[in-house]
């Protein structure tokens, strides 16, 4: 089994009276986000290729009556694999985990624990399942859309951690993108 790894940092900001919850993801691999992307392709027939920034909307947390919203670009952010071997077998699993807590410049602000982002109504403080048992693409790239089994990423704003630490400050988190592949 061949395992590739992908880091990226979502970004997150929590602001009261009509101010808007933003978040938005950018990726690296190294745990303080530059705006790039960085793989590392081990020997193996699949390799991410790419995998889209997960942005959350606007929310006013003084009128919230939605307390799992749902990323802006659920419908249309993408994960991307790339064959990189010519005649790729076997299976292959996509996981995704949230592997760090809200920071801002580095410091802890909340717990990934208070405010986890989900999929698919999963806690991503633990690895969830995007994709699994597909067997492997065929030529050139292949691409999913995060919504491509009704799965939704969401924040999880129902838990009763302190949040208030985190207010009107911008938050990074880092998701990691976990690919298997069984030959």
């Amino acid at each position: 089994m061949t395992v590739y790894t992908k880091t990226i940092t979502a970004g997150l900001a929590l602001l009261l009276a009509g101010a808007p919850l933003v978040g938005t993801v950018s990726a690296d691999d190294t745990g303080t986000s530059d705006g790039t992307v960085h793989f590392e392709n081990a020997d193996g027939s699949l390799a991410f290729a790419d995998v889209d920034d997960i942005t959350f909307g606007n929310i006013d947390l003084t009128s919230l009556s939605d307390f799992e919203p749902i990323a802006t670009n659920n419908e249309s952010g993408v994960v991307e694999i790339e064959q990189t071997a010519a005649n790729p077998s076997g299976t292959y699993e996509i996981k995704v985990q949230q592997t760090d807590d809200w920071k801002n410049a580095g410091s802890k602000f909340v717990n990934k624990g208070d405010l986890p982002i989900q999929y698919n109504g999963g806690s991503l403080s633990e690895s969830q399942t995007f994709l699994s048992s597909t067997a492997a693409p065929g030529r050139g790239v292949s691409k999913q859309v995060f919504n491509h089994n009704s799965g939704e990423f969401s924040l999880d704003l129902r838990g009763t951690g302190d949040l208030s630490s985190g207010l009107n400050k911008d938050l990074t988190s880092e998701v990691t993108w976990t690919l298997e592949l069984t030959v």
